[in-house]
């Protein structure tokens, strides 16, 4: 009994494990890539904003 307790504990903290790695690498490619928009949109309106001053 002791032994099956223990499988599903470790099994219980594997998942856990998985799920949040999982959930940490979704959330860094999704800043990564809200990043790279935001880096094209701010160059995007600085060469604009230079070609309307000249």
């Amino acid at each position: 009994m002791m032994h099956l307790i223990l499988v599903i504990a470790v099994v219980f903290v594997l998942a856990a494990s998985y799920l949040l790695t999982f959930a940490l690498c979704r959330a860094a490619t999704r800043r990564d890539m809200l990043e790279a928009r935001w880096r094209e949109e701010s160059a995007g309106s600085v060469s604009k904003e230079s070609h309307e001053s000249a």
